[in-house]
């Protein structure tokens, strides 16, 4: 009897979508989660054991594929394990769902730094014959790191319990501590069950349905995931929680670390490669039984998952935009099932993927309908932008906005102000011909930025110069478009010289720990605005804040995307709760041309159903999520004849594929995409959509095997993508 290996190669190609079998040398003992070193052709590549199997010298030829003597041996062998074989099934699910390379999958579960070193291992065997794996550096630690590390932390670790049940008991009460510094811990304090403003989560311990935590803004659900964790951890288990950005949630992070403190292991982008490594393996050796982070720390490696909490699920961020084009959410239900653990999606404007979830039952909803202490919900007013321009006013403030302000400022209270789009005017137009500045690798317009007084293209992000004169027709009569943040900096500046003022955009926030220095910065001022893109409307909770103005709701709702209404709900929605939360009057002003929008309409009263009944009828006759399921396949190249070929021909095999027949999909395309031309790639698509049972990965991976293409065409399988652009 001999051994082999199955072995995943560490190539990303969806060719390569099954194990390989290695024979085992005497010399090379690997174990499941190993890395190793093989040959694969006429190469020498890195893979991943993830299975061992007896192989019998005695079995019939023609009942297995080859003898083991003819299989190429293991090379060598990089000790781990860097995952389990659980982790190993999720990456195959996710593979197969998702339409991914399966290694490519399966790096999910490993953090940048340890990848970099494995590859500088097998470069180290390659020139000397040796698998070494290099010294790791000495950890640094990031500003941010370091501001959450000063943060008061739990002198003592939460030991394990007995029970496996778990039962949060929330009071809505979270005492306001009067501190500006945006890193608190309000620790609320259990109350009797009797008080009507209680709230219960009681988690079975088999069958675990997912929960959905549907809270308004400010009604405490942090504090519920906080008692969760707590209770998972008291019971020996382990736990994750996924917030959308963690550099736009400094104070989420703060309070999970002041209540557990070195309990915690935090995963997000802004650490450096060691670091990541670092608290990578302070959760897979259990050191930590806690891991915090946006979207990747899905995939930490803690032992006994108990607990799963996805914090503002809605939030889009949670899908990743490159392969594998995963949704943490429905990673996170597959995770769970594995280790029967439990699911919290928790929100103020829930999907309405979650909510149809609710609706069949394969969930379980609980509200929390109030604030703390029963503060009222901020008052919505909407401003009609059409009528401000017919009575003379050109201004990007209302007049209603402007009095608002100025009451703030007296008071000396804080506002935020929204405006989801960068820059300073959103393109440029010559007057006599028209002519308006374009990328020339992408096929969107160009944004001006005034400070730095040039040309920006927000999707490839290369910069031009602004011309003096029309390049069409030579004009010097260029006009500014559209307004930015940076045009609303401008005007706030004529209207309120000398009140303070923070802008958070993609420009300001470019460099390491900017996010947490700007939030800090408004945290500490004792009055002014917050201005800025989306990111201001996540997350935030500044007890000063009193107003919250909507420059132009517009911008969100007016997309090519069937979730545009939902979409800008849930933005208008979230950002207006910030205002009014501790204690003082909210009030949210929504400038809009569109005041009869069924969003608009739904935060002004703070009641989902008026956009999400008529968002249910048109998603149902038109057959999109959460009725059906929804595939892109994205083409692109650099030659548009080319391009366009191949997705007539993946159309042909598409509409050939038996599996897609047998789940009555129906076929959209090839078009080109809404955005047709991005980083000089000229991109068109086909459409899929099928019932919510249907896994149209599968299907579409079996197409594009039928079909033999050129480097310089690329595919992208989109399942469930978070937009048809």
């Amino acid at each position: 009897m001999s051994k082999t290996a199955q072995v995943v190669i560490s190539l990303a190609t969806r060719a390569l979508d099954a194990p390989f079998t290695y024979a085992i040398p005497q010399n090379v003992q690997p174990n499941v989660g190993d890395a190793v070193i093989v040959e694969l052709g006429n190469q020498t590549v890195l893979g991943f054991v993830v299975d061992l199997n007896d192989s019998r010298q005695d079995d019939k030829e023609e009942d297995r594929p080859g003898k083991v003597a003819q299989l190429k041996p293991l090379l060598a062998r990089i000790p781990g394990p860097y995952f389990t074989a659980q982790s190993y099934e999720l990456a195959v699910w996710i593979a197969r769902y998702y339409a991914a390379p399966l290694s490519e999958s399966l790096k999910l579960f490993l953090p940048t730094g340890l990848t970099t070193r494995l590859k500088k291992a097998l470069s180290n065997y390659v020139s000397t014959g040796e698998a070494k794996m290099p010294a790791r550096r000495p950890r640094k630690t990031t500003a941010f790191t370091a501001e959450l590390n000063d943060v008061h932390r739990k002198p003592e670790r939460l030991t394990a319990g007995q029970s496996d049940a778990l039962t949060v008991i929330i009071k809505h009460e979270v005492p306001n501590n009067g501190h500006h510094n945006i890193i608190q811990d309000p620790s609320t304090t259990l109350g009797n069950a009797e008080d009507k403003h209680f709230s219960r989560i009681e988690v079975e311990k088999s069958p675990r349905k997912p929960i959905i935590l549907d809270g308004v803004t400010g009604s405490g659900k942090t504090e519920v995931y906080l008692q969760a964790i707590e209770a998972v951890r008291q019971a020996g288990k382990t736990a994750i929680l996924l917030v959308p950005e963690i550099s736009l949630t400094p104070q989420t992070v703060g309070r999970i670390q002041s209540r557990f403190g070195d309990d915690v292991a935090v995963l997000h982008s802004g650490l450096s490669d060691g670091e990541r490594y670092t608290q990578w393996e302070n959760a897979r050796t259990g050191k930590c039984g806690v891991v915090v982070g946006a979207r990747s720390a899905l995939f930490a490696p803690l032992p006994s998952l108990g607990l799963v909490i996805i914090d503002e699920e809605h939030d889009t961020s949670y899908k990743q935009n490159n392969s594998p084009r995963y949704h943490a959410r429905e990673v996170a239900t597959k995770l769970c099932e594995l280790n029967n653990a439990q699911l919290v999606l928790g929100s103020a404007t829930p999907s309405m993927e979650v909510l149809h979830a609710a609706e069949t039952g394969a969930y379980k909803l609980v509200r929390l309908p109030e604030r703390v202490n029963a503060q009222p919900l901020p008052a919505v007013t909407l401003v009609d932008l059409k009528r401000e321009f017919a009575d003379g006013n050109k201004s990007m403030f209302s007049r209603k906005l402007l009095k608002a302000l100025r009451q703030v400022q007296n008071r000396g209270e804080k506002a935020i102000l929204l405006l989801n789009r960068r820059g300073f005017a959103n393109f440029l137009l010559c007057r006599e011909c028209g002519y308006v500045p374009g990328c020339e690798a992408c096929s969107v317009s160009l944004t001006y930025h005034a400070p730095q007084n040039h040309l920006r293209c927000h999707q490839c992000n290369c910069i031009q110069p602004v011309p003096a004169k029309c390049p069409k027709c030579t004009s010097p009569y260029l006009r500014q478009f559209g307004g930015g943040v940076q045009r609303v900096e401008q005007e706030f500046r004529e209207h309120f010289p000398g009140w303070s003022l923070v802008r958070m955009d993609a420009d300001t926030t470019s460099a390491k720990g900017a996010h947490a220095a700007l939030l800090e910065e408004f945290a500490n001022n004792s009055t002014g605005v917050l201005l800025g893109t989306q990111m201001v409307a996540k997350g935030h909770d500044f007890p000063e804040v009193t107003l919250v103005g909507v420059i132009n709701a517009d911008v969100t709702l007016n997309l090519p995307d069937f979730r545009a209404n939902e979409r800008g709900y849930q933005l208008l929605e979230q950002v207006a709760g910030r205002a009014g939360r501790a204690g003082l009057t909210g009030e949210a002003i929504i400038q809009t041309y569109s005041p009869e929008n069924p969003a608009c309409r739904a935060v002004e009263a703070h009641d989902s159903d008026i956009l999400l009944s008529g968002e249910r009828m048109m998603r149902k006759a038109f057959g999109y999520p959460p009725y059906a399921v929804l595939c892109n396949v994205i083409i692109s190249g650099n030659a548009e004849p080319k391009v366009k070929k191949f997705s007539e021909r993946l159309t042909e095999a598409l509409r050939a594929s038996k599996e897609l027949r047998s789940m009555q999909a129906i076929l959209m395309g090839p078009a080109p995409c809404a955005l047709s031309k991005k980083a000089r790639l000229f991109r068109y698509h086909v459409m899929i959509k099928a019932g919510t049972e249907a896994s149209l990965g599968p299907a579409v991976q079996t197409a594009l095997k039928r079909l033999s293409k050129t480097s310089d065409i690329k595919v992208a399988v989109d399942v469930n993508p978070a937009d048809t652009f």
